[in-house]
């Protein structure tokens, strides 16, 4: 899930927030928190409960919620000190054309999560078909056409839609709130949970925690350059990416585990909610994927330099139709911790940059930004693909892959860049005593003056 910066968020883009547009931190953190009542985050309590069971889920949920919470109170104060974009950020560390690369990635998540709600969207329609008209639909053309209507609904209405999911967020809080008591409820009433043989390791499961948010984590300088204090840059991260991420993470694998489930929509309907649980997907989905596909076009818009806002869109709609063909609501959990171990590295790495290198030495418009950070590129993907090949080297540095991610990049990030930093202090003490040396053999009356009069 992720939180591309709306129309408020988007003054200041090349330039620090001044006092007077700042705000709290509780005003910020609700940004992200909507993004934790959407369709996504249900789906990833439901297939982290199904596959661990509820308690060591709940585990797997606080562990990931805390390490989402701490890491973005880290990335928030790297925005609230400087007071720029994630993008400017991102610039000034890994180089003009290493931060495109960056937002390359981005906007192949968000095509993702795009693909993801298409899949989610076309579940639902199929859902209230068969159980109102008895008919169905191939799910492939369900989802070109409802993406169709997504990209002209951006186009011509997306200002419209993202005041109408202002109103969506506290409904899907209640239905949420709902799913917890009714469940908890059948529990009770049958006597408890029945066991359950992981197939996931504690470890991916904290993975795909991190993986559900970290797009946001990364982004949350977007957000948090207009929070006021330091204490304000905490409360943007952890009100969101602990407390109501955590709370939907524990009611939907509560639900799954009690009723034996792990589609969204059956759950639903067995406490109580049907046509009103068909309804609430295909708006969630409707509404989460407009924001998307706008957040896409205008990451798109920062790779390509420019380009028409409207081409990008319609360009982005057709990729995300296809990326809905790959079937990554089959395969979430993979894709969570994909985004995880990809998106880590990168907010490790500028985060060690301006604490630890520059020590905390605020980035400014005029600095000097190179086309390419080779040492933040090469720690990057140092980071990656550590943690990917563990499986088969078996090199791990904590049980936790996402952990592993962080770590790599990094020690590999600092190391590089001390390399780099003695090798060009140790050619410019060459250059200097060079050019010393040439100045007194060019000027050999100079010197021999100097001999004769001591």
């Amino acid at each position: 899930m992720t939180s591309e910066s709306t129309a408020d968020t988007n003054d200041y883009a090349l330039e620090p927030v001044p006092e007077s547009a700042q705000t709290s931190g509780v005003a910020v953190g609700m940004i992200n928190g909507a993004l934790a009542f959407a369709v996504p985050g249900l789906i990833t309590g439901i297939e982290i409960g199904e596959a661990l069971g509820f308690w060591e889920s709940l585990a797997a949920f606080l562990v990931g919620g805390l390490i989402l919470a701490f890491f973005g109170t880290v990335t928030a104060l790297v925005g609230r000190a400087n007071r720029l974009t994630s993008y400017v950020t991102i610039r000034h560390v890994f180089g003009v054309w290493g931060a495109k690369l960056v937002s390359f990635c981005f906007v192949l998540s968000l095509l993702g999560w795009y693909g993801v709600n298409l899949d989610l969207f076309a579940l639902a329609t199929n859902g209230l078909l068969v159980d109102y008209l008895s008919i169905t639909f191939n799910s492939s053309a369900i989802e070109w056409g409802v993406s169709a209507v997504i990209v002209i609904t951006t186009l011509y209405g997306f200002q419209r839609m993202e005041k109408l999911s202002t109103w969506l967020v506290p409904i899907m809080g209640v239905v949420t709130l709902f799913l917890l008591i009714k469940s908890a409820m059948a529990m009770e009433s049958s006597g408890g949970l029945a066991a359950v043989e992981p197939t996931m390791s504690f470890g991916t499961a904290v993975s795909a925690v991190v993986g559900s948010f970290i797009v946001s984590i990364v982004l949350l300088p977007d957000l948090a350059r207009f929070c006021r204090t330091k204490r304000d840059a905490w409360s943007a991260s952890f009100i969101p990416f602990f407390l109501l991420s955590t709370f939907v993470y524990i009611a939907a694998s509560l639900a799954a585990n009690v009723f034996g489930s792990d589609d969204i929509l059956a759950l639903m309907v067995k406490v109580g909610l049907g046509l009103a649980a068909f309804v609430l997907l295909i708006c969630s989905s409707w509404l989460t994927n407009v924001l998307n596909l706008y957040s896409a076009s205008l990451g798109a818009a920062a790779v390509i330099n420019g380009g028409k806002q409207k081409v990008l869109i319609i360009a982005m709609g057709v990729m995300g139709a296809v990326a809905s063909s790959l079937n990554l609501l089959d395969s979430f959990s993979e894709f969570l911790f994909s985004l995880s171990i990809m998106f880590t590295p990168v907010a490790a790495i500028y985060c060690a940059d301006f604490f630890i290198l520059r020590k905390q030495a605020v980035y400014r418009t005029d600095d000097f930004i190179p086309s390419f950070n080779i040492s933040a590129i090469a720690a990057w993907i140092t980071g990656i693909l550590f943690t990917f090949t563990s499986v088969e080297t078996g090199l791990f540095i904590t049980p936790i892959e996402a952990i592993d991610a962080l770590i790599v990049s990094l020690v590999s990030y600092l190391i590089l860049s001390y390399i780099t930093r003695a090798f060009r202090t140790n050619i410019s003490t060459r250059s200097s005593i060079d050019s010393n040396t040439d100045s007194r053999t060019d000027n050999p009356i100079k010197n021999s003056t100097k001999r004769e009069n001591p």
